[in-house]
């Protein structure tokens, strides 16, 4: 009976500190592994200088011509902050995603300390385990990014576009890219999803093992506010209700800015998490919490005051967004 009172106060009172402590530590759900989203709005129409790396099975029903995601209206992942170029249509386009290995010639360990760096999560306690799981290439997974009408069809004869790295780097926009910084520009997000560390109480309803199963999202989120609290400034946006905004301090001489944005809450999906079905099993695994953390790198074009809030016309009247990022954990259910 204590066990499913104290599921019920999680659930009124979802994010609380207090609560995200109880439930112990967060551990990696190696089940899932972790995904670099990868994105070019537009293909190579010659795939002769690439390398092309060959998609990876990851559910039931593999189709190497077809996509593993396609639930994803793109004007709602623009609205939740994803940096895609949005088409304003709703339900007229889709953000399409498929598998892929981590690319052989690439360097796993500066794909994930580029990732880790800019969101400062080398400043977590926990950052040791983190990035010991991360560096090692067979926990890393690319899920390339594909935006199409709305019921594309998908065939043999119109496959979805390969993952291609450039085999002796790139030039964009009259900027030199070796192979390693082109895949590193092009990753708008990164997904980890974790677990609670500590076994779930016996005898939970559905609904309370669904709010058990974001109880390592809450841990998370509670020890990256306490990290960042420790070493940056708060510098509130008029989002400040929804989320807390951190200002990085930019290296010396660089005329850049660089903003952290947390949400004051995760999304904990109790009532909906059966709409979420995950590409692994759509009928046994499905999205249970989520946590977007957005890091947003803006060039000085002016002044800008010490205390301008990210938002803000003075804000804005002094920086041009040069690269935006997000960095999505999260947490699934698995129905028996």
């Amino acid at each position: 009976m204590k066990f499913r009172l104290w599921i019920t106060c999680l659930i009124l009172s979802l994010g609380v500190p207090a609560l995200a402590r109880a439930a112990g530590e967060w551990t990696i759900d190696d089940r899932l592994k972790f995904h670099f989203a990868f994105f070019v709005a537009e293909e190579p129409r010659d795939p002769r200088p690439f390398d092309m790396v060959p998609p990876m099975p990851v559910g039931p029903g593999f189709d190497p011509s077809a996509p593993d995601i396609t639930n994803i209206d793109l004007d709602a992942i623009c609205g939740l902050g994803f940096p895609f170029p949005n088409r304003h249509q709703p339900g007229k386009f889709t953000l399409y995603l498929k598998f892929f290995g981590f690319p052989e010639s690439l360097s796993a360990f500066i794909s994930t300390k580029r990732l880790i760096d800019g969101f400062l999560l080398h400043r977590l306690p926990s950052y040791p385990r983190l990035r010991s799981y991360l560096i090692r290439r067979d926990n890393l997974r690319v899920k390339k990014a594909f935006i199409g009408p709305t019921g594309y069809p998908f065939t043999a004869l119109t496959p979805y576009p390969p993952l291609l790295i450039p085999r002796h780097g790139k030039v964009v926009e009259g900027q030199a890219f070796s192979s390693q910084a082109y895949f590193d520009e092009h990753i708008p997000f990164a997904s980890l999803y974790l677990e609670p560390a500590a076994p779930p109480p016996p005898r939970l309803t559905e609904e309370e093992t669904v709010a058990w199963s974001g109880m390592g999202v809450l841990a998370f989120h509670q020890e990256l506010l306490e990290a960042y609290d420790r070493v940056l400034e708060p510098n509130e946006g008029p989002d400040g209700v929804t989320h807390r905004a951190f200002r990085v301090p930019a290296a010396a001489g660089e005329r850049t800015v660089t903003i952290l944005r947390v949400p004051r809450e995760p999304m904990i999906f109790t009532q909906n998490w059966r709409d979420l079905p995950m590409p692994e099993d759509p009928e046994r695994v499905f999205l249970s919490a989520r946590l977007l953390l957005h890091r947003e790198e803006y060039d000085l074009t002016g002044d800008l005051p010490p205390d301008a809030a990210p938002g803000s016309p003075p804000f804005q009247q002094a920086t041009r967004l040069r690269r935006a990022q997000v960095f999505e954990v999260g947490s699934v259910v698995r129905r028996p």
